[in-house]
């Protein structure tokens, strides 16, 4: 198979794999602030592995921390923020919302090469707001949706789009490991230090009761998702890569429905596909 197409097929394997992060969270029993730091430190060890195994030496100079420690840290608070969210919303909302960052990273780019978005880009951003909207209106007339969560998925998507965009700038002179694992140690450090700071969750006894879905977090959305995405923007722009994520909302939905018996209302539906069509909209615009 081509290198062409084995990116390609890249593309369909980190979208199954994002897909799932939502559901494993819930389905863990553990807390927002474990998961994060469990799928992030348990994907180090792995990704050292299949560096060794496919004979790639990660490199490391201390001029590179300028990439790892942001990126890292961005990260973190995306997970911290999202994960959280997870137990304050429906699936259905807080996956929608925290993919919204391929827009985020659209006008991060407009503003970096210093171009005028096209009328299209604009519509798409409008529109995809307009669903966003949505959602927060109906957090005010549902009590049983928190508001707070919809501002925390909204965060992790601003944080997401940081993230990715300092990937796409490292990517260019670092292999995926040299990248992903100092990237994800610091993350995990920083979900360590925040959770000391704020939370005190007893993360071990949590990763005791709870291994096999940290274990499968930190295998399928963490390797599957996250770092084929980093290893992705070497060969695409990461507005591009990361609208990999518009599928994640679609395959949480279906799957929250029998594994979790969360079925959105047509409200939520109606936003759903409001704002993920702006999202479209305002990335196949900038592609034309």
């Amino acid at each position: 198979m081509s290198s062409y197409k084995i990116r390609y097929a890249l593309f369909t394997v980190a979208m199954v794999s994002i897909g799932s992060a939502s559901i494993l969270v819930r389905l863990s029993g553990a807390s927002a602030i474990s998961c994060a730091f469990w799928r992030l430190l348990l994907s180090i060890p792995l990704l050292f592995v299949m560096s060794i195994a496919n004979g790639v030496k990660p490199l490391y100079t201390p001029s590179f921390l300028r990439y790892f420690i942001p990126s890292g840290v961005a990260l973190a608070l995306h997970f911290i923020l999202w994960m959280d969210s997870l137990f304050r919303i429906p699936i259905a909302i807080s996956t929608t919302i925290v993919v919204t960052y391929p827009i985020h990273l659209l006008l991060l780019e407009g503003i970096i090469s210093r171009e005028i978005p096209r009328g299209r880009e604009i519509v798409g951003v409008t529109i995809a707001f307009v669903g966003i909207a949505i959602f927060f209106s109906d957090a005010y007339t549902n009590a049983e949706i928190d508001v707070i969560g919809i501002l925390e998925s909204f965060m992790a998507s601003i944080l997401a789009a940081l993230y990715f965009q300092i990937g796409r700038i490292a990517r260019k002179f670092l292999n995926v490991y040299s990248y992903t694992i100092p990237t994800y140690f610091f993350g995990a450090l920083t979900v360590a230090i925040y959770n000391y700071i704020f939370v005190r969750d007893d993360m071990l006894h949590q990763f005791l009761s709870s291994w096999i879905w940290l274990l499968l977090l930190a295998v399928i959305p963490m390797i599957g998702g996250h770092t084929v995405m980093n290893y992705l923007l070497r060969y695409f722009k990461s507005s591009i890569v990361t609208s990999i994520a518009l599928a994640e909302p679609i395959i949480a939905t279906v799957l929250a429905i029998p594994l979790l018996a969360e079925v959105p209302s047509p409200n939520q539906i109606i936003a759903l596909i409001v704002t993920l069509s702006g999202v479209v909209t305002a990335i196949t615009s900038s592609q034309t």
